[in-house]
Protein backbone atom coordinates (compact mmCIF):
# COMPACT_ATOMS: atom_id res chain seq x y z
CA UNK A 1 0.00 0.00 0.00
CA UNK A 2 1.48 3.55 -0.94
CA UNK A 3 1.51 5.89 1.34
CA UNK A 4 -1.35 8.38 1.42
CA UNK A 5 -2.06 11.73 2.23
CA UNK A 6 -2.45 10.59 5.92
CA UNK A 7 0.79 9.78 5.83
CA UNK A 8 1.87 12.80 4.03
CA UNK A 9 0.50 14.97 6.47
CA UNK A 10 1.98 13.07 9.11
CA UNK A 11 5.77 14.12 7.46
CA UNK A 12 4.54 18.01 7.05
CA UNK A 13 3.18 17.95 10.88
CA UNK A 14 6.43 15.89 12.30
CA UNK A 15 9.03 18.74 10.18
CA UNK A 16 7.84 20.90 13.84
CA UNK A 17 8.84 24.19 11.60
CA UNK A 18 5.60 25.76 12.63
CA UNK A 19 5.78 27.01 16.14
CA UNK A 20 2.80 27.00 18.93
CA UNK A 21 -0.51 28.36 17.61
CA UNK A 22 -2.27 30.43 20.54
CA UNK A 23 -5.70 30.39 20.55
CA UNK A 24 -7.97 33.76 18.83
CA UNK A 25 -9.68 34.64 22.25
CA UNK A 26 -12.91 37.22 21.68
CA UNK A 27 -13.05 36.38 17.59
CA UNK A 28 -16.30 34.39 18.36
CA UNK A 29 -18.26 36.49 21.32
CA UNK A 30 -20.86 38.57 20.74
CA UNK A 31 -21.42 41.61 23.46
CA UNK A 32 -24.74 42.64 24.83
CA UNK A 33 -25.09 46.61 25.10
CA UNK A 34 -26.49 48.06 28.28
CA UNK A 35 -29.13 50.80 28.42
CA UNK A 36 -30.87 49.13 25.14
CA UNK A 37 -34.49 48.97 26.99
CA UNK A 38 -37.25 50.08 24.73
CA UNK A 39 -38.92 53.57 26.12
CA UNK A 40 -42.30 53.06 27.62
CA UNK A 41 -45.50 54.96 26.97
CA UNK A 42 -48.02 56.53 29.35
CA UNK A 43 -48.28 59.87 31.82
CA UNK A 44 -44.78 59.23 33.27
CA UNK A 45 -42.62 60.49 31.04
CA UNK A 46 -39.35 58.47 29.86
CA UNK A 47 -36.58 58.32 32.07
CA UNK A 48 -33.87 59.78 30.70
CA UNK A 49 -31.81 57.87 28.04
CA UNK A 50 -28.38 56.39 29.84
CA UNK A 51 -25.04 57.35 27.99
CA UNK A 52 -23.79 54.16 26.00
CA UNK A 53 -20.65 52.86 27.39
CA UNK A 54 -18.16 52.66 24.40
CA UNK A 55 -18.02 49.05 23.10
CA UNK A 56 -15.33 46.74 24.34
CA UNK A 57 -12.53 46.90 21.82
CA UNK A 58 -12.57 44.30 19.55
CA UNK A 59 -9.58 41.75 19.97
CA UNK A 60 -7.60 41.04 16.32
CA UNK A 61 -7.80 37.61 15.68
CA UNK A 62 -3.71 35.65 15.91
CA UNK A 63 -2.31 35.92 13.22
CA UNK A 64 -1.82 32.89 10.67
CA UNK A 65 0.89 31.50 10.37
CA UNK A 66 1.81 30.38 6.46
CA UNK A 67 2.83 27.25 6.10
CA UNK A 68 6.33 26.27 5.96
CA UNK A 69 7.92 25.74 2.48
CA UNK A 70 8.96 22.43 1.94
CA UNK A 71 10.73 20.31 -0.44
CA UNK A 72 9.46 16.77 -1.18
CA UNK A 73 11.38 14.11 -3.09
CA UNK A 74 9.87 10.47 -3.38
CA UNK A 75 9.47 7.09 -5.02
CA UNK A 76 6.48 4.59 -5.41
CA UNK A 77 8.39 2.29 -7.56
CA UNK A 78 5.65 1.82 -9.90
CA UNK A 79 8.25 1.08 -13.46
CA UNK A 80 9.70 -2.53 -13.92
CA UNK A 81 13.33 -1.74 -13.16
CA UNK A 82 15.09 0.63 -10.52
CA UNK A 83 14.76 4.41 -11.49
CA UNK A 84 18.63 4.93 -11.60
CA UNK A 85 18.33 8.66 -11.86
CA UNK A 86 17.00 8.34 -8.11
CA UNK A 87 18.61 5.57 -6.33
CA UNK A 88 21.79 3.45 -6.88
CA UNK A 89 23.15 0.27 -5.21
CA UNK A 90 25.34 0.69 -2.22
CA UNK A 91 27.01 -1.21 0.36
CA UNK A 92 29.14 -0.58 3.46
CA UNK A 93 29.91 -3.96 4.79
CA UNK A 94 30.45 -7.17 3.42
CA UNK A 95 30.21 -8.17 -0.44
CA UNK A 96 27.31 -6.56 -2.84
CA UNK A 97 24.98 -8.17 -5.09
CA UNK A 98 22.51 -10.40 -4.24
CA UNK A 99 18.74 -10.12 -5.72
CA UNK A 100 16.97 -6.59 -6.77
CA UNK A 101 13.99 -6.85 -8.32
CA UNK A 102 11.46 -3.75 -8.75
CA UNK A 103 7.71 -5.35 -9.81
CA UNK A 104 3.84 -5.16 -8.83
CA UNK A 105 5.07 -2.03 -7.40
CA UNK A 106 7.57 -2.90 -5.21
CA UNK A 107 11.14 -2.51 -4.42
CA UNK A 108 12.03 -6.43 -3.64
CA UNK A 109 15.63 -6.47 -2.36
CA UNK A 110 17.74 -9.94 -0.78
CA UNK A 111 21.68 -9.83 -0.38
CA UNK A 112 24.22 -12.00 1.03
CA UNK A 113 24.96 -13.39 4.34
CA UNK A 114 26.79 -11.11 6.93
CA UNK A 115 26.49 -8.09 4.25
CA UNK A 116 24.74 -5.07 4.67
CA UNK A 117 23.71 -4.01 0.96
CA UNK A 118 20.53 -2.38 -0.59
CA UNK A 119 20.19 0.94 -2.26
CA UNK A 120 20.56 4.59 -1.58
CA UNK A 121 19.35 7.77 -2.82
CA UNK A 122 21.60 9.06 -6.07
CA UNK A 123 20.87 12.67 -4.38
CA UNK A 124 21.56 14.18 -1.07
CA UNK A 125 19.56 15.99 1.43
CA UNK A 126 20.70 19.13 3.13
CA UNK A 127 18.51 19.83 5.66
CA UNK A 128 18.53 19.47 10.01
CA UNK A 129 14.70 19.60 9.94
CA UNK A 130 13.13 16.66 7.74
CA UNK A 131 10.73 13.43 7.40
CA UNK A 132 11.70 10.44 6.21
CA UNK A 133 9.19 7.68 5.50
CA UNK A 134 9.13 4.42 4.03
CA UNK A 135 6.30 1.52 3.58
CA UNK A 136 7.51 -2.04 4.91
CA UNK A 137 5.53 -4.31 2.00
CA UNK A 138 6.99 -7.48 3.82
CA UNK A 139 10.21 -8.64 5.74
CA UNK A 140 10.91 -12.20 5.70
CA UNK A 141 13.86 -14.59 7.51
CA UNK A 142 17.20 -14.39 6.46
CA UNK A 143 18.17 -17.68 4.56
CA UNK A 144 19.53 -20.93 6.42
CA UNK A 145 23.30 -21.88 6.08
CA UNK A 146 25.02 -25.03 6.99
CA UNK A 147 27.03 -24.69 10.21
CA UNK A 148 25.57 -21.73 11.17
CA UNK A 149 23.73 -21.57 14.43
CA UNK A 150 22.87 -17.33 14.70
CA UNK A 151 19.49 -15.93 14.51
CA UNK A 152 17.66 -16.12 11.34
CA UNK A 153 16.06 -13.02 11.89
CA UNK A 154 14.95 -10.94 8.75
CA UNK A 155 15.28 -7.10 8.78
CA UNK A 156 14.07 -4.13 7.29
CA UNK A 157 15.93 -1.17 7.85
CA UNK A 158 15.12 2.59 6.76
CA UNK A 159 18.53 4.64 7.29
CA UNK A 160 19.89 7.53 7.44
CA UNK A 161 23.43 7.67 5.37
CA UNK A 162 25.81 11.00 6.97
CA UNK A 163 28.67 9.95 5.35
CA UNK A 164 29.99 7.72 2.50
CA UNK A 165 30.89 4.97 4.54
CA UNK A 166 28.50 3.84 7.35
CA UNK A 167 30.56 5.26 10.23
CA UNK A 168 27.81 7.96 10.79
CA UNK A 169 24.10 6.96 10.23
CA UNK A 170 20.38 5.79 11.71
CA UNK A 171 18.43 3.12 11.52
CA UNK A 172 14.56 2.00 12.25
CA UNK A 173 14.52 -1.25 11.76
CA UNK A 174 11.16 -3.40 11.37
CA UNK A 175 11.72 -7.19 11.95
CA UNK A 176 10.53 -10.90 10.78
CA UNK A 177 9.27 -10.76 14.33
CA UNK A 178 7.57 -7.76 14.43
CA UNK A 179 9.71 -6.37 16.73
CA UNK A 180 11.69 -2.65 16.01
CA UNK A 181 15.25 -1.22 16.56
CA UNK A 182 16.63 2.03 16.86
CA UNK A 183 19.92 2.40 16.31
CA UNK A 184 22.82 5.49 15.63
CA UNK A 185 26.00 5.21 14.45
CA UNK A 186 28.67 8.67 15.48
CA UNK A 187 32.13 8.13 14.30
CA UNK A 188 31.38 4.15 13.85
CA UNK A 189 30.45 3.43 17.47
CA UNK A 190 26.98 1.90 17.39
CA UNK A 191 24.37 2.80 20.20
CA UNK A 192 21.26 1.21 20.24
CA UNK A 193 18.58 3.43 21.32
CA UNK A 194 15.29 1.41 21.99
CA UNK A 195 14.94 -0.81 25.05
CA UNK A 196 14.20 -4.39 23.35
CA UNK A 197 10.47 -4.05 24.09
CA UNK A 198 8.97 -2.19 20.97
CA UNK A 199 7.44 -4.52 18.93
CA UNK A 200 4.12 -4.31 16.49
CA UNK A 201 0.60 -6.38 16.33
CA UNK A 202 0.31 -5.45 12.26
CA UNK A 203 2.17 -5.59 8.93
CA UNK A 204 3.44 -3.71 6.74
CA UNK A 205 3.94 -0.25 9.29
CA UNK A 206 5.06 2.95 7.94
CA UNK A 207 8.40 3.57 9.18
CA UNK A 208 9.47 7.51 9.59
CA UNK A 209 12.29 8.89 11.30
CA UNK A 210 12.11 12.67 11.89
CA UNK A 211 15.24 15.41 12.98
CA UNK A 212 14.45 18.40 14.79
CA UNK A 213 18.30 19.29 14.81
CA UNK A 214 19.84 17.09 17.72
CA UNK A 215 16.51 15.26 18.50
CA UNK A 216 15.12 12.40 16.30
CA UNK A 217 11.35 11.26 16.82
CA UNK A 218 11.21 6.89 15.57
CA UNK A 219 7.82 7.35 14.67
CA UNK A 220 5.23 4.29 13.06
CA UNK A 221 2.21 3.65 11.72
CA UNK A 222 -0.45 1.99 10.19
CA UNK A 223 -0.12 2.53 5.91
CA UNK A 224 -4.02 3.53 5.94
CA UNK A 225 -3.51 5.44 9.09
CA UNK A 226 -4.41 8.85 9.97
CA UNK A 227 -2.13 11.42 11.19
CA UNK A 228 -3.43 11.17 15.09
CA UNK A 229 -2.85 7.51 14.85
CA UNK A 230 0.84 7.86 14.70
CA UNK A 231 2.91 6.85 17.50
CA UNK A 232 6.41 8.57 18.61
CA UNK A 233 7.89 5.07 19.77
CA UNK A 234 10.81 6.30 21.20
CA UNK A 235 12.35 10.08 21.06
CA UNK A 236 16.58 10.43 21.31
CA UNK A 237 19.21 13.32 21.28
CA UNK A 238 21.66 12.64 18.86
CA UNK A 239 24.94 15.07 18.22
CA UNK A 240 27.89 15.82 16.04
CA UNK A 241 25.99 14.50 12.97
CA UNK A 242 26.14 16.78 9.72
CA UNK A 243 23.20 18.21 7.97
CA UNK A 244 23.85 16.27 5.21
CA UNK A 245 22.50 13.13 4.51
CA UNK A 246 21.64 10.12 2.11
CA UNK A 247 18.68 7.19 2.15
CA UNK A 248 19.09 3.65 2.21
CA UNK A 249 16.93 0.75 2.43
CA UNK A 250 18.32 -2.64 3.19
CA UNK A 251 18.16 -6.04 4.98
CA UNK A 252 21.12 -7.37 7.24
CA UNK A 253 22.17 -10.26 5.57
CA UNK A 254 20.35 -12.30 3.59
CA UNK A 255 17.19 -10.51 4.53
CA UNK A 256 14.02 -10.88 2.23
CA UNK A 257 12.81 -7.18 2.42
CA UNK A 258 10.41 -5.49 0.23
CA UNK A 259 9.50 -1.76 0.15
CA UNK A 260 6.07 0.03 -1.46
CA UNK A 261 7.28 3.40 -0.98
CA UNK A 262 9.77 6.42 0.37
CA UNK A 263 9.23 10.15 0.90
CA UNK A 264 11.46 12.61 2.07
CA UNK A 265 10.22 15.75 3.17
CA UNK A 266 13.12 18.71 4.30
CA UNK A 267 12.52 22.30 4.97
CA UNK A 268 13.34 25.00 2.93
CA UNK A 269 16.02 27.37 3.69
Amino acid sequence: MKINSAANALALAALCCLPAQPPATGATLSHARRGDATPTTGARPASPTLPQPPPPPQQSPAPQTAMPQVDQWGDEFNGSALDESKWERYTFEGGGGGKLEVSGGQLRLRSASKTRAGVRTKQSFNADHFSVEAVVAKVGPQLPEAGDRSSDLGFAALTLLFDGAGRNRVEWIFTSEHTLEAWSVVDGVAERLDNRKLALKFDNPVLAVVRRGDDFLFVINKPDGAPQDAQIALQKTIKNLPRTFRVMLYGFGSSQDEWDSVRVVTAKQ
